[in-house]
This record gives structure tokens, C-alpha cells and sequence, in this order.
């Protein structure tokens, strides 16, 4: 069993549904080249303005007419989206550009064991699209379509002109008294293939199925995409700012009924004469919400001037990723501190760049001070607990004077490996500035044998020393807490 589902106005639909102040108004989309209507709404149909109608007939039939430009690309994604949004519920979906599509709900029998099950899902599903549609339900995808296009409930009662055959052939039908398709199925199909052709015998085997259909299946994207057609020319953050969250908004339904989120964020601004201004948003941890989302664009917004007047504006989301689990403390409140965390490091690396908002890692050196390396900020720290080591370590080692110390626990010996102190190589000669990214460079120019020890100073201040034997001096790596 198949449904076909109509969507006769879908980029217009959608277009209203994210700005109602349009409703008010007749408002058609039309071709570009041709000068032609292609979708209009229920106010222009009221006047005469219908499908295929020339844009100056449009013109003089309102007065206060909104016309807008068709976009073909933008229609297949709407179409996409939507068949996204349907696979949540049914398994085997086909595209059937650029207003249609079928769902075959043999699959879904099991699930769904009454049609009405699928067809109350079906609605479930389109409604917060807020678009128009029809749909048809058949054996065959061919029929469950014509009855879409058609409107009418029974096989037979299909209208000739929407065979999907050339007008040539749907005429000679009509002089021949068939004017639907059940007087058209009454006649013996041998007979109808003498007189009206092999074209006539095969679409009736495509209508009872006897042939097959070659179908492309639809397999969901991993991608977000949505374009919007300003009401006016816009040159200000501020009033973008609008549009923008009924994007999001759109963005958040996506991601939240696939339980997702996106770490990129594309926004292109669309100008009348020259190329788009594009803003690219990285994010180190996943986002979801359209208020959080919102926030980090104008972080990046207030930074980008733009070169001039902005008439559509569109937003692409990539790098989806399943939705990160929130784990908390039940009395302590600490879920909500987790919470605030990526949000806090998202921020931090849109002000600061990428570069400056880091975690450290443990890294697998004898060189204390080379014992770590950058990762993701906010990563899982895989943490080695070593007793006897001081949490702070200074960015490169201090010389100091031990007749200000006093030595508590030690000597740890410390030497470099064999392979480095035989080749006569120095195996150490800087250290990595941690707030820079840079190498710093520093006094301790060559690394022999150390002995470590746990010291106070004067002020009762722990430390970790070292005495490196090749200079015959002391050294401060790090302080205790």
C-alpha cells in the first residue's frame, strides 16, 4: 500500500509560516524567466491569480500584490526537510520533485496494523509544517498518486488528463467517451494497445502494478538547511535578529526530533548586486536550543559589518552529532553547573578565537614541564595520579637559592633517556607557553640528571625542586596547593 503526498504550494506555505505578516497580502512565487505564477496563496487565487498565470495579468488583478522569486534549489530542500521530518515514522520514503512524494507503508504494517494509523501519523507529522497537501492512498504508487492530483476517492473515477500521458493521447481518449479511468480499464487491454498504442498498454500494467517502479529512495541528510526571503531590504544586525531566531527556531524542531545537536553553523546573507556575506560559527560543544544558538551568532554578528542591504538570508547547520547526556548531581544541584559549562567554553572561544580556549591533557614525558599537551576544550581529562606532585607547574623552571628552603621529602630521581644523552643531544632546550601556543624560551639550556624534592620556602610556601647535576644548581618546577 502506497500514499502519495501533494504539496502544491510548499515553498510558499513555508514562507508564511515563518513570516505571517504575508498572509494578509496576495502573494505568489513566479519564475524568474518565464514571468510566470507558480505557487500563490488564498487571497491571490480569490482574485484570479492561479498556477501558470503570466506575473502582469497577476499585477492587474492586485493591486497590492507581493510577488516573490521561485527558487527551484530551495524547493528541493523544503522537499528534503520534509521527508527528513517523515522518516521518523516511515521507514521507505521516495522523492517525487518538485511538489511531491510516496510512502510505502508495507513496512510499517506491523507498527501500524490499521491504515488509519498511518494516515493519523501522516497528519501528526505535517502539521506543524503548516502547509497545504493532499494525499491519496493506493495500491500501486501510480494510482496513489493520480487520486492525490485528481481529489477524487475511487480508482475509477480518476479523470483522464491526469494519466501521466502526452496530451495527444489523453485527447484521443476523450473522443473515444473515456473520460476516466475506470471506462478506460473496462475496455480489453489487447484492444486498447491496437488502437491506441504500446504507450496505452504499459501505463495500464504500471497501474495494476504489474510493472515496476523505479523509485529512488530517500535517505535523510546529514545536514540542516533553511532560506528566507526578507520582507524588506535590511542593513542592521538588529533587525535581522528577528528572522534569524524563526530560523533557529526551525533548526531546534530538526534537532530535537532526531535528538541531536550541531557544533557549525553557517549563515549567508544574501545582497541585490554583489556576493553574499557568509558567517561561519564553530562551536566547541554541541548546541541545540535556538536561544543559546542565538546568542553565539550575535557574538559573531556584532564583529561583521556588512557591505550592504540584506534581502534573503539563509542558515545551514553541519557536524550533527547525537545529543550529549546531562549528568547531575540530584541534591547538590550539580546538572545545572554542568550545564552552563559548554555553553560558558562556546562563549569564551567566539570572544577570544579558537586558538586562546583550550583543555590540557596528560602526555607521557619524563620532563615534567613537557608532560602535557592541548586538547578540545571541555574534553574528558584522563587524569594519572602520581603522589608527591604539585598541582601548579610555573611555565618553565625558576632558579632559586636552597639556603631559603627547607627540604621535606626526596631526592626523586629524574634523568632522560639513554637513546638522547648517547647521541649527544639536548633533550630539552624550551617549553610550550601555555597562554600563547608559543615556545618560550628559557635558562635551563640543557637537561641532565635532576634529583626532586618536596620544599617549603621562608613564607611556608610547598614547593617542587629539583637539582639538575649538569649545572650544579636548584631549580623551582611548581607549587603545592
Amino acid at each position: 500500500m502506497w500514499v502519495y503526498v501533494q504539496l502544491p504550494s510548499l515553498q510558499l506555505d513555508r514562507m508564511l509560516a515563518l513570516q505571517p505578516e504575508l498572509a494578509k497580502r496576495a502573494l505568489v512565487l513566479y519564475c524568474e524567466q518565464q514571468q510566470q505564477v507558480i505557487q500563490c496563496n488564498g487571497i491571490a487565487a480569490n482574485m484570479g491569480i492561479h498556477p501558470n498565470s503570466s506575473l502582469s495579468d497577476a499585477w492587474l488583478l492586485a493591486e497590492d500584490l507581493a510577488p516573490y522569486r521561485y527558487r527551484e534549489a530551495q524547493q528541493r530542500h523544503l522537499l528534503q526537510h520534509l521527508a527528513a521530518d517523515l522518516y521518523q515514522v516511515f521507514a521507505v520514503i521516495s522523492l517525487d520533485p518538485p511538489n511531491g512524494l510516496w510512502l510505502d507503508l508495507k513496512p510499517m504494517q506491523k507498527l501500524y496494523p490499521d491504515i488509519r494509523q498511518s494516515q493519523e501519523q501522516l497528519q501528526l507529522q505535517l502539521a506543524p509544517w503548516q502547509v497545504r497537501y493532499h494525499y491519496g492512498l493506493g495500491n500501486t504508487p501510480l494510482v496513489a498518486k493520480m487520486l492525490a492530483q485528481s481529489g477524487v476517492a475511487a480508482v475509477g473515477d480518476i479523470p483522464i488528463q491526469y494519466l501521466p500521458c502526452d496530451a495527444k493521447l489523453q485527447g484521443q481518449l476523450v473522443r473515444m467517451g473515456l473520460n476516466t479511468l475506470g471506462a478506460l480499464q473496462a475496455i480489453p487491454r489487447a484492444l486498447a494497445g491496437q488502437r491506441l498504442g504500446k504507450e496505452l498498454v504499459n501505463l495500464l500494467a504500471r497501474i495494476q502494478g504489474e510493472q515496476h517502479e523505479s523509485l529512488h529512495y530517500f535517505q535523510p541528510p546529514l545536514w540542516f538547511y533553511q532560506r528566507l526571503t526578507l520582507l524588506a531590504e535590511t542593513s542592521g544586525w538588529q533587525a535581522l535578529r528577528f528572522p534569524l531566531k524563526r530560523l533557529l527556531q526551525e533548526l531546534e524542531h530538526y534537532l530535537e526530533g532526531r535528538q541531536q545537536e550541531t557544533r557549525y553553523l553557517l549563515l549567508t546573507f544574501y545582497h541585490r548586486d554583489i556576493e553574499p556575506t557568509k558567517l561561519e560559527i564553530g562551536l566547541a560543544h554541541g548546541g541545540y536550543l535556538a536561544s543559546e544558538l542565538a546568542a553565539f551568532c550575535q557574538l559573531k554578528m556584532e564583529s561583521l559589518k556588512l557591505p550592504a542591504a540584506v534581502l534573503e538570508m539563509s542558515i545551514q547547520a553541519k557536524r550533527l552529532q547525537p545529543r550529549s547526556k546531562e549528568h547531575g548531581d540530584l541534591l547538590h544541584g550539580g546538572q545545572k553547573q554542568r550545564k552552563s559549562l559548554p555553553r560558558l567554553l562556546n562563549e569564551l572561544q567566539l570572544r577570544l578565537g579558537y586558538s586562546r580556549v583550550f583543555g590540557v591533557q596528560n602526555r607521557h614525558d619524563w620532563l615534567p614541564e613537557r608532560a602535557w599537551q592541548r586538547s578540545a576544550a571541555g574534553s574528558a581529562i584522563q587524569a594519572t595520579h602520581i603522589p608527591g606532585r604539585p598541582l601548579w607547574l610555573l611555565p618553565a623552571p625558576k632558579p632559586v637559592q636552597i639556603q631559603q628552603w627547607c627540604l621535606l621529602r626526596g631526592p626523586e630521581r629524574y634523568q632522560p633517556p639513554w637513546w638522547q644523552l648517547t647521541a649527544g643531544e639536548a633533550p630539552y632546550f624550551a617549553v610550550p607557553n601555555a597562554m600563547e601556543g608559543s615556545v618560550a624560551s628559557q635558562n635551563l639550556q640543557c637537561v641532565g640528571h635532576r634529583d626532586y624534592w618536596v620544599a617549603r620556602n621562608q613564607r611556608g610556601q610547598p614547593g617542587w625542586l629539583f637539582y639538575d647535576y649538569q649545572q650544579e644548581c636548584w631549580w623551582l618546577q611548581g607549587w603545592f596547593s
